[in-house]
């Protein structure tokens, strides 16, 4: 004998639902980089987690909702480039300084405008490594642009 039985729409209603909510990508937690690193900026110690791979550079610091005051990111690319960031799905006010092979700070910006899609911020010049720490804290320690940045994932 043959069921006929049919699931009534209000099931698969909840159904969906409760599977669209289990299967909420890692990508939207808040969740941390494996690796960090320790950088020096004149006397200035800070502790970095670091992006390396394409998949850790795309996802930056997107999606988090803190940053550690005394915390950031530091993003390693394998060359000299001119960078170009955006704020898509970054909710945390940022400045980002962009490093040379150097490691000389060349150009430093504040995106106070979160998850803004529409701003690019550029290294104006060819730069290696991006660092990104809570809005404010380069100027505050007095950090600008020609200082140099040590850190121990340094070549």
């Amino acid at each position: 004998m043959k069921s006929t039985e049919t699931i009534k729409p209000s099931v698969l209603l909840t159904l969906l639902i409760v599977m669209l909510f289990s299967c909420e990508p890692t990508i939207h937690k808040d969740h941390k980089h494996q690796k960090t690193s320790h950088i020096r900026i004149n006397n200035e110690e800070y502790s970095v987690e670091i992006a390396d791979s394409d998949e850790e550079i795309k996802r930056g610091l997107m999606w988090r909702k803190t940053l550690d005051r005394e915390r950031g990111m530091l993003f390693i690319y394998p060359d000299n480039a001119v960078r170009y960031f955006w704020m898509k799905n970054t909710y945390i006010k940022l400045d980002i300084a962009f490093i040379d092979s150097n490691h000389v700070i060349r150009t430093i910006h504040t995106a106070c405008r979160t998850d803004d899609d529409k701003t690019l911020y550029s290294s104006l010049v060819p730069v290696q490594y991006a660092l990104e720490v809570n809005a404010g804290w380069f100027k505050q320690h007095n950090i600008e642009t020609g200082d140099t940045v040590l850190f121990d994932t340094m070549p």
